[in-house]
C-alpha cells in the first residue's frame, strides 16, 4: 500500500513538473513570437509604404497612435497620411530592434517595449540617426495579433552648453583667491590706502580677505555666498575719496595684469568693481 502511494505521488509530481515546464516553455515561445512580430512590423515600415504596414495595425478610426511628429494621430488613416508626408524626404530607413525588447501577454491583450536604432538616409544625401523608444499594445483578432496602440518617440538631444560664467572663465575659486591675496597685499603696502587697515588685527585682515574672496566668487557666478555687510555699511565712516578709489582701481588693474587675466574677463571684473563705487566713495576730495 505504501509502495503504491509513493508511486502515485511520484507520478503526480512528474505531471506537475511537466505542466510547469510546458507552461514556461509556452511563455518563452510567446515572448519570442512577439519579438518576431516586432521585427516584421519594423521590416514593413522600412519599405516606406504604409500599405505594407497596414495589416499589422488596427483600422478602427478611434485608435490613438503617437509618433515623433505630429504628437498624436487618431486612427490608422491619419497615421498613414502623416507618415507619407514624413517619408517624402526620405530615401531609405533602417530600424534595428534593441536587445532589450520584451513582451507580456494577458489573455487577448499583450504589450511590448524596446529601443529601436533608427538610421535615415534623406533624399538630399544627409543622414540622421537616433535611438527611439517603441511601446506597443496588441489585441488578438482571430489568430492574429493587431497593434491597437503604439508610441514611437525619441528623447530630446542634450541642450547645447550655455555660456561659461566669469567664475569659470577665471578658473574657479583658487585663482580668484590668489587674485584677492595679491590685491589686498598691494592695498596694505600702499602709503595712501594702508591707513584704512591701521589697527586691524591679523584675524581681522584674514576675515576681510575671506569676505572679498566670497564676494568676488559670488559676483562672478561662483558657488559662494557673501555673508558680509553691504558695501555702504561696511565702508561707512572711512572717508574714502575719489583719489582713494582711483588708487585702489590702479592696484586691481596691476593685480589682474600680474595674473595675465584676458582683456574680456579683466573688463568684466572692473565693471563689477565700478558698480560698487557709489556705495564705497562717500567723502569729497
Amino acid at each position: 500500500m505504501r509502495h503504491r502511494l509513493k508511486v502515485e505521488i511520484l507520478v503526480g509530481v512528474a505531471f506537475v513538473s511537466l505542466a510547469i515546464a510546458g507552461r514556461n516553455e509556452s511563455q518563452a515561445e510567446s515572448v519570442q513570437d512577439f519579438k518576431a512580430l516586432m521585427q516584421k512590423t519594423l521590416a514593413a515600415w522600412q519599405t516606406l509604404d504604409p500599405a505594407n504596414v497596414a495589416p499589422f495595425y488596427s483600422q478602427e478610426p478611434g485608435r490613438l497612435f503617437f509618433d515623433i511628429t505630429p504628437l498624436k494621430l487618431a486612427g490608422w488613416k491619419d497615421y498613414a497620411e502623416s507618415v507619407k508626408k514624413l517619408f517624402a524626404d526620405w530615401s531609405s530607413v533602417k530600424f534595428t530592434l534593441g536587445d532589450d525588447a520584451q513582451a507580456q501577454q494577458r489573455g487577448n491583450f499583450a504589450w511590448g517595449a524596446a529601443t529601436v536604432r533608427t538610421d535615415i538616409l534623406m533624399k538630399d544625401g544627409s543622414k540622421l540617426s537616433f535611438d527611439a523608444r517603441w511601446t506597443i499594445v496588441w489585441e488578438k483578432r482571430g489568430k492574429n495579433w493587431i497593434i491597437a496602440h503604439d508610441h514611437y518617440s525619441a528623447p530630446l538631444p542634450a541642450p547645447p552648453p550655455g555660456p561659461r560664467s566669469l567664475y569659470q572663465r577665471l578658473g574657479g575659486y583658487d585663482p580668484i583667491a590668489a587674485v584677492t591675496d595679491d590685491f589686498i597685499g598691494r592695498l596694505l603696502n600702499d602709503r595712501q590706502l594702508g591707513r584704512f587697515f591701521t589697527g586691524a588685527s591679523t584675524d581681522s585682515k584674514k576675515r576681510i580677505r575671506q569676505l572679498v574672496v566670497d564676494q568676488l566668487c559670488a559676483a562672478t557666478g561662483g558657488p559662494c555666498v557673501y555673508v558680509g555687510r553691504g558695501m555702504r555699511a561696511a565702508h561707512e565712516g572711512l572717508g574714502i575719496t575719489e583719489s582713494d578709489w582711483q588708487a585702489a582701481v590702479a592696484h586691481l588693474v596691476a593685480t589682474l595684469d600680474n595674473f595675465n587675466v584676458p582683456a574680456k574677463e579683466k573688463n568684466e571684473l572692473l565693471a563689477i568693481a565700478s558698480s560698487l563705487k557709489g556705495e564705497i566713495v562717500t567723502a569729497k576730495q
